[in-house]
């Protein structure tokens, strides 16, 4: 099973860095689409990789916001 995983950029790992880690090395966020759509209960490891499930496939620009997981 291979994992997609995306590189962040410096503005979401500057968003992510200041905000508490879920866990020792990550973050647990909720990432929203340009197009509406929510990813829910996604990984950041060191507030720079985003893991992706195998069916989603996006790119940076895709993303609108990144928020942490309540």
């Amino acid at each position: 099973m291979s994992t997609n995983r995306l590189t962040l950029n410096n503005h979401w790992i500057s968003q992510l860095l200041s905000i508490p880690e879920k866990g020792m090395g990550y973050h647990l966020v909720k990432v929203f689409l340009k197009n509406g759509k929510v990813l829910p209960k996604h990984k950041v490891l060191n507030s720079s990789i985003l893991i992706l499930e195998p069916n989603e496939n996006i790119a940076i620009e895709d993303i609108e916001n990144i928020q942490p997981e309540k």
